[in-house]
């Protein structure tokens, strides 16, 4: 199916999100996008529903294009790296009609639903009713500019977007302030001295460069210059050792919240987004932040202060002279608002496609062996080609507007030097000016506009920095969507009873995983969860480790909901033994000992033992110290499978979660694991979902689940006597395995 691109310009939003009365003329429907993805730059504009037509309005209210509904068959959210697309689709294919970041998905994603449903009634739309938005943009609204704060979002982005964002990351510096006062001091005292070598060359030149010139007055300027030039060294190498320890430090600071605001943020958060992105943020961007708040400040308020004293002096050497290098400030200032303007939109495309080439190595990297097992190497390298060519493309765009604004600000300068030393030379002839006065004053000219020259530098460095900050504050400020109550309670013990009233639940709210789950689990009992894929098993227990919360309904743990009970006391009494097992890069016993980081060496021994692990971890050559390598790609699926057992055995948990913990493994490796499930489910509140249902016989009940539903619940042979759902599972099973007639 091909893709279009909705082209339109985009401007300031009137409102947030709004659901408003359905007539011919108003809309019932306002979504605010924020990514001008045709300039390739942040600019808000709306996506706007009325009876018959959806409309893209920018802030003054004009329509840019519009949707018939008659034309429209659906519409889709599609998230990417930091953010996502709002498609329509037509006769003709997908049109992406708005992009937006982060803070806006959540509220797209929950009016899909009444959209769809808009679409289905026909050219009227009376009667629609809309779901209830999460968080009512009613009462939520930023307290400077009185915008909407839409869902996903906890603090206004509208204004934090531009000088906001980095006054609220300087709120870093905060705990530094004393040596950063220093360094203030320091600065302001190396712009003071930075200013009188100039004038001490006039002093020689007019006073001592003569035939009745005093030489213990020349000893003392030079002594002068030279310690003018010590000084500048020696305050220059402490506000560099001072903004090496406060940059370090600082940059310390924000990726340890960005690290910890990923970590408090709910599965959902990162089903649909890719990794890659946020090892980007956490390490580029936050250096780039770093270099801009120790350096790129300290540069900024260095040249400012400069270019103050430079214009004092400059007109107490000549008033005239210095008057004119006034008369290009407007032109200067038009230009470098044009240049901002531009190098904020250059800037924005070529990190976004440094983030393409990013991931498309990440993906490569993480998929090697599927790479090579399909022989599909020279595929990869063309597609790594393609973002990396678009990368290349829009750096060299960016250079280009460099190269192209430089050279005008270099004639510039050559034309304002010129006219003053004409202008001064005539002065000097006149005998109005000294010789020591225009050599200084050119001096001084020079100096003044290399801060000028850098203006341009600065601006591509500030706004790769506001870049920066933005995508900092949106995992910062990322809304958690699982949180924890101010009041959730902690628990010491648990017995095991779980408890599922009417749970409704769906990854996309109009899309339904789980519906009208009612399931009591007695304590120490084993359930079953059986069913084909895509029936809900692996989405229910999810539902008891709270990974997600459901969208209607309770999940209850001995009568507490989980929902009032803090995240990390639920599932320090759950264990988790996955078909996917995940091994960090350590040795093996610091993986056993994960759950608990401070058993002794003999409890993690014992852990392996139980786990059927101990035999073959001993025959490793460095014993349980075994450094495992990434994902545990050292060890084999049956091996993984067995320190992932033991990992929970350790943990001793009152609930355990199995699930498909026996899959892609042999015989052999199958009968091992399942003595160590033996012992392992002992005493405990187990739920398992297994593919041979061979292993679930023994269950104490076995709940079988089809397309979101309970259909059945009992013991192996009451449900297979039925011979409905569960009958017909077993019998599939037996005849694409060929499996022995004792399962049934």
């Amino acid at each position: 199916m091909k893709t279009k691109n909705a082209k339109r310009e985009a401007g300031k939003p009137v409102n947030g999100v709004a659901v408003e009365q359905q007539d011919t003329e108003n809309p019932w429907l306002r979504l605010r996008a924020d990514v001008d993805f045709t300039e390739r730059r942040f600019r808000h504009y709306e996506v706007v529903f009325k009876s018959l037509t959806m409309e893209i309005v920018d802030g003054q209210g004009k329509s840019i294009m519009t949707f018939h509904k008659n034309n429209m068959i659906d519409v889709s959210v599609r998230e990417a790296l930091g953010g996502a697309s709002f498609f329509i689709i037509t006769g003709d294919g997908e049109i992406e009609a708005a992009r937006f970041s982060l803070p806006y998905i959540e509220t797209f994603r929950q009016a899909v639903p009444a959209i769809k449903s808009w679409l289905s009634e026909g050219d009227e739309a009376g009667g629609l009713t809309l779901p209830a938005l999460e968080e009512s943009t009613d009462t939520y609204r930023c307290s400077k500019c009185d915008k909407t704060i839409s869902p996903g979002a906890s603090k206004c982005l509208t204004c934090s977007i531009r000088w906001t964002m980095l006054r609220r990351l300087a709120a870093y510096c905060t705990p530094y302030r004393s040596p950063m006062l220093v360094s203030a001091l320091l600065l302001v005292l190396s712009v003071f001295i930075e200013v009188i070598p100039p004038y001490l060359i006039k002093l020689i030149v007019d006073e001592v460069a003569k035939p009745s010139g005093s030489l213990k007055l020349l000893f003392a300027l030079a002594s002068g210059l030279a310690l003018v030039q010590v000084l500048s060294a020696a305050m220059q190498v402490i506000r560099s050792y001072l903004g090496v320890r406060i940059g370090g430090k600082l940059v310390g600071a924000i990726r340890r919240d960005m690290f910890g605001a990923l970590m408090k943020l709910s599965m959902r958060f990162f089903d649909h987004r890719q990794v890659s992105q946020f090892i980007g943020r956490i390490q580029d961007d936050t250096d780039e932040l770093k270099e801009f708040l120790t350096n790129g400040m300290v540069y900024l308020v260095t040249q400012l202060l400069l270019a103050i004293g430079i214009l004092f002096m400059l007109f107490h050497l000549n008033g005239q002279l210095a008057a004119m290098i006034l008369i290009p400030t407007p032109f200067l200032f038009a230009g470098l608002y044009w240049l901002w303007k531009r190098l904020s939109s250059l800037w924005y495309s070529q990190w976004q496609s440094a983030l393409h080439v990013n991931n498309v190595i990440g993906e490569a990297l993480q998929g090697i062996r599927v790479i090579k097992a399909f022989a599909q190497e020279n595929a990869e390298k063309n597609r790594f080609d393609k973002v990396n060519n678009q990368w290349i493309n829009r750096t060299i765009s960016f250079g280009n507007l460099w190269l192209g604004v430089s050279p005008i600000f270099t004639v510039l300068t050559a034309v304002f030097g010129i006219a003053v030393w004409y202008l001064g030379g005539r002065s000097v002839m006149s005998g109005t000016m000294s010789i020591g006065t225009l050599t200084a004053f050119t001096t001084y000219l020079l100096m003044f506009f290399g801060p000028v020259q850098a203006s341009g530098q600065l601006l591509s460095w500030l706004n790769r920095s506001l870049g920066s900050a933005e995508r900092i504050l949106e995992i910062i400020d990322a809304k958690v969507d699982v949180p924890d109550k101010r009041d959730a309670v902690e628990l010491s013990s648990v017995s095991g009873e779980i408890r599922f009233h009417g749970v409704r639940y769906g990854y996309e709210v109009e899309r339904p995983v789980l519906k009208d789950i009612n399931l009591t689990i007695r304590p120490g009992e084993m359930i079953g969860l059986v069913g084909r894929s895509g029936a809900g098993k692996s989405t229910l227990i999810n539902m008891i480790c709270r990974f997600y919360d459901p969208n209607a309904g309770s999940v209850a743990l001995d009568g507490h909901d989980l929902r009032d009970i803090r995240q990390e006391s639920l599932r320090k009494h759950i264990g988790v033994v996955l078909q996917e097992t995940f091994l960090f890069d350590g040795t093996i016993a610091e993986n056993i000992a994960y759950g608990r980081p401070d058993s002794p060496p003999e409890t993690v021994i014992a852990a392996a033992h139980a786990a059927n692990a101990h035999d073959f971890i001993c025959r490793l050559p460095e014993g349980y110290d075994t450094r495992v390598g990434e994902r545990g790609h050292r060890l084999s699926g049956g091996e993984k499978q067995r320190i992932a057992i033991a990992r929970a055995l350790l943990l001793d948990p009152e609930i355990l979660i199995l699930d498909e913990a026996t899959a892609s493994v042999d015989t052999e490796t199958e009968r091992l694991i399942q003595e160590a499930l033996t012992r392992l489910i002992r005493g405990r509140t187990t739920i398992a979902i297994a593919h041979r249902l061979s292993t679930l016989r023994h269950a104490d009940r076995l709940v079988v689940l089809d397309q979101g539903r309970i259909v059945e619940m009992g013991t192996h042979e009451e449900l297979y006597a039925k011979q409905t759902h569960y009958y017909r599972l077993v019998e599939s099973q037996k005849q694409t395995a060929k499996i022995p007639s004792e399962v049934g």
